[in-house]
């Protein structure tokens, strides 16, 4: 018996070349089996048992070759899909908003007038104007200096549409 050399360099996504002392041929394989120039083979389950065929010798690297492009394209063609649908996801620039996030309706007016497609939310009877309904929960908020923020906590003064927090310093007046 003598000396056997073969190497598989990774192309992705399954796709090969082999290297051995009889040349290079390309090659697939997935969870279930692989196919080469020179034949398939499927995993039956059982650790170390497959089932193998050989190709003959004018048929194989043709077909092996064809089912490899159209792999290829079909892979290709799905992730670049992927791709197009999470850029689309990501690069929303709409922040979902409510009423009860601005402290006047003349406030809620002017981030509607700015961008009516991202703050369409605001015109529940898509009349133009924003946070007009009654209960609409928009709040009203006093432009004294004691405006009820302090003494708040970091939760507290967060959840008030009234109120920033400033580090180092509190709750202070929005």
């Amino acid at each position: 018996m003598g000396f056997k050399f073969n190497k598989r360099i990774n192309l992705g996504k399954g796709l090969g070349l082999n290297i051995s002392k009889s040349g290079i041929s390309p090659s697939y394989r997935t969870k279930r089996g692989s196919i080469s120039r020179k034949g398939y083979s499927i995993k039956t389950g059982v650790p170390g048992l497959s089932y193998g065929k050989q190709f003959g010798k004018d048929k194989g690297c043709a077909i092996v070759l064809f089912l490899i492009c159209i792999l290829s394209v079909t892979i290709y063609s799905c992730s670049s899909a992927e791709t197009v649908n999470e850029e689309q996801i990501v690069s929303s620039p709409c922040v979902d908003t409510n009423c009860a996030d601005y402290t006047s309706q003349s406030a809620a007016q002017s981030a509607f007038n700015a961008d009516p497609d991202c703050r369409g939310d605001l015109d529940a009877d898509n009349d133009g104007i924003a946070c007009e309904e009654p209960g609409n929960s928009v709040t009203v908020c006093p432009t004294t200096a004691n405006c009820g923020c302090s003494n708040k906590t970091k939760a507290e003064c967060e959840a008030s549409p009234c109120c920033k927090w400033v580090t180092g310093e509190g709750c202070k007046c929005n």
